[in-house]
């Protein structure tokens, strides 16, 4: 009887090995040099795991001039802290090449009208020096990060080990 809850337990482990390969495959396929190019930033941040309530809508690709960013609407944030999507932000930082900010921001909202006010409690902004500087302290880089498949696996496998 032991034997066979170590094959159910040793198949559902291969079963949940094999849905993470399946989502590594999913963005990383689609890693791109230019935030301009929206079929491929479009599928890399609808394919990304958000925190649970965390809903995604529409994106807004910021490529007219630089610096390139994304404008992601979102539905929800008040049980989301920053925190919460850095992992988000670095996958998207590592697979979209010449992305330099991040913003998240709650659909509905008036994003120009609120531009200069304070936004720390209305939005998430991330910014690639940012980012690159927390991972240079973790001995990584972005870089690194986008190197090949097995690098961007190996991070998100083990980025809060």
């Amino acid at each position: 009887m032991n034997l066979k809850k170590i094959y159910i337990f040793l198949g559902l482990v291969l079963i949940l090995c094999g849905c993470q390969n399946k989502r590594i495959d999913s963005l990383y396929n689609y890693k791109t040099d230019f935030v301009g190019d929206n079929s491929k930033v479009s599928h890399i941040v609808s394919n990304q795991d958000y925190p649970k309530g965390f809903q995604v809508g529409a994106i807004e690709i910021l490529s007219s001039k630089s610096p390139y960013g994304l404008k992601i609407f979102v539905k929800d944030t008040t049980s989301i802290n920053r925190e919460d999507l850095f992992i988000n932000a670095i996958e998207s930082f590592s697979l979209i090449g010449n992305l330099d900010r991040i913003y998240y921001v709650e659909s509905g909202r008036d994003f120009e009208a609120e531009k200069n006010k304070e936004l720390k409690d209305k939005i998430f902004i991330f910014y690639r020096k940012e980012i690159e500087e927390i991972l240079e302290e973790k001995n990584t880089s972005l870089e690194a990060i986008s190197k090949d498949r097995e690098s961007f696996e190996d991070f998100v496998n083990n980025w809060n080990k």
